[in-house]
């Protein structure tokens, strides 16, 4: 986990939110793990449902789809899970990053409620649920109209934007660089842009030029660089040619791996070997 959560402050913020709102409300970090629910109990029909583990497997799957849907969105949309139920989500973002995600959970929609009722129940069958059982289950829900449920995702977003604003969810700088550190040692031979670290880390361009500044005082495509010059030192010396030695360290254009070279140790690759040589 990169994004670390004051769980005391939160959980006065999601008390008064629920007091306010009445809907369930849950947190997930930026690697799609509930940090914290309130209230802490699912409703029965949920809970039914993630008795079999097929079920449970499915709930899991459904939150990851909707945490990289919001992502991607960058803002909150509206959805069905899979076992018919409404629900809203939004991003928690900071720094240019996604640090986490907030869900408003378990709602049924007031406009069309039995048709949504029916669809809930017999999605719910596939899961060894019995229908009569979802049937009373689905009666603790409280319908909302959509209006309402519109309104909740907004002030869904509200929160979201104090969450950051309070300073109640942060990035562990610190694991996050080892993760990314780790990443680039082993991909050194790859593409390893921007863009594909972004990816894998859940962040902006912006946001991780900062902690690249911060953990490796300099930006990242120079620090990826800096790792991959290092390497082609060390597979020079065990005797590679200069265009195994490129292609090596993810280097297509084996004259954009000599500019490289020659910028950060000040001679062409071919004159460190005959440096390495005359030294032997």
């Amino acid at each position: 986990m990169t994004s670390n959560f004051d769980i005391q402050k939160l959980q006065s913020v999601l008390k008064d939110f629920y007091t306010a709102v009445g809907i369930r409300i849950s947190i997930f970090d930026d690697e799609f793990n509930p940090v914290i629910e309130y209230p802490e109990s699912l409703p029965a029909f949920c809970r039914n449902i993630r008795q079999s583990a097929a079920g449970l497997n499915a709930c899991k799957d459904c939150d990851r789809a909707a945490c990289l849907r919001a992502q991607k969105r960058g803002e909150a949309h509206i959805y069905t899970c899979h076992a018919g139920l409404t629900e809203a989500i939004t991003p928690i973002q900071l720094d240019g990053g996604v640090i986490g995600y907030a869900i408003l959970a378990h709602m049924m929609p007031v406009e069309n409620y039995q048709n949504a009722a029916v669809n809930a129940c017999r999605l719910s069958e596939k899961y060894g649920v019995e229908e009569q059982v979802s049937r009373k289950a689905i009666k603790e829900i409280t319908p909302r109209t959509m209006k309402q449920i519109h309104a909740a995702a907004r002030v869904l977003d509200a929160l979201a934007a104090y969450v950051q604003i309070r300073d109640y969810a942060h990035f562990k700088d610190g694991n996050l660089a080892r993760d990314i550190e780790v990443f680039v040692s082993r991909n050194l031979g790859g593409n390893l842009s921007s863009e594909i670290i972004c990816n894998k880390f859940h962040c902006s361009r912006s946001g991780l030029y900062a902690l690249s500044k911060r953990a490796f005082g300099c930006g990242i495509m120079q620090y990826v660089n800096a790792r991959r010059i290092e390497l082609a030192k060390k597979l020079l010396k065990d005797g590679k040619s200069i265009s195994e030695v490129a292609s090596a360290c993810g280097f297509e254009d084996y004259s954009y791996f000599c500019r490289v070279f020659r910028r950060a140790e000040g001679c062409s690759p071919g004159q460190f070997l005959s440096a390495v040589g005359d030294n032997n």
